[in-house]
């Protein structure tokens, strides 16, 4: 099954809706409720390790707050 979303941002793989990471069916979704193969709560966290993992790796990623020294 596929689907389109009016609330998508090709460019930066996000929801304009939520104004975040697009992970379909997480709450506040247009698609929150539906099944999906893995979980929503498992995609979340996933997608949070690796944000998590990138601010490691590129600590001045235009992502991350610049911190004041």
């Amino acid at each position: 099954m596929s689907f389109s979303c009016p609330h998508f941002d090709l460019d930066r793989d996000a929801c304009r809706r939520l104004k975040t990471d697009c992970v379909p069916g997480r709450p506040g979704c247009v698609l929150a409720g539906a099944v999906f193969a893995v979980p929503v709560e498992q995609r979340l966290r996933e997608r949070a390790e690796e944000k998590c993992a990138a601010a490691q790796r590129f600590p001045d990623s235009p992502d991350e707050p610049q911190r004041k020294t």
